[in-house]
């Protein structure tokens, strides 16, 4: 079976500089860019940089997928776009993580679903999960909730969650970690 790996990229308010595209195609031969990302496929091998030091210096998202069962979602926010003591309330290690560089807060939800995926294509899942962005900013912490309450519970008691009502990007999210057992 080959492997597959996706990485995306993205920069919201104002697009990429002529330069830092052409930083970001220069990463890798496999390139997508546009004016306000970059994306990266690979079968073979590893993306060769840091997405978290991309993340910190070029864009506000980043976003992960593999085949054998890895799913990461990174936000970057300015320090007064949201309170790190809310966000790390939530904090489940090796799942989510809130850290401050800088100015910024990087917010890392990253999940290894053992046995993978199967086949599964990245390109086209980033947008479904943008409005998460904005949820987390405004203080809607609902999504992080239900994943360091199923990581807690191991997920063995699911009554907890179905009384609750999940925006399209968290039921987006929950189904592209195979968490689906947390929306049906």
């Amino acid at each position: 079976m080959s492997e597959y790996q996706y990485y995306e990229f993205l920069k919201l308010n104002k697009p990429l500089t002529p330069n830092e595209r052409k930083i970001m195609d220069s990463l890798s031969s496999r390139a997508k860019i546009t004016t306000h990302g970059a994306s990266y496929v690979y079968n073979y091998g590893d993306f060769r940089s840091n997405p978290k030091e991309l993340l910190l210096k070029y864009f506000d998202i980043f976003f992960y997928i593999a085949n054998w069962g890895s799913i990461s979602l990174m936000f970057k926010y300015h320090e007064k776009q949201v309170c790190i003591d809310e966000l790390k309330k939530y904090c489940v290690k090796d799942v989510i993580s809130c850290r401050k560089h800088g100015n910024n807060i990087l917010l890392n939800i990253e999940l290894n679903n053992e046995g993978g995926f199967g086949w599964i294509e990245g390109e086209g899942i980033l947008p479904d999960l943008l409005p998460l962005y904005d949820e987390f900013k405004a203080g809607d912490y609902q999504l992080l909730n239900l994943i360091a309450e199923a990581c807690h519970t191991n997920n063995q008691d699911k009554s907890n969650y179905s009384d609750r009502a999940l925006t399209d990007a968290q039921e987006a999210f929950l189904k592209y970690a195979e968490f689906g057992d947390l929306v049906d």
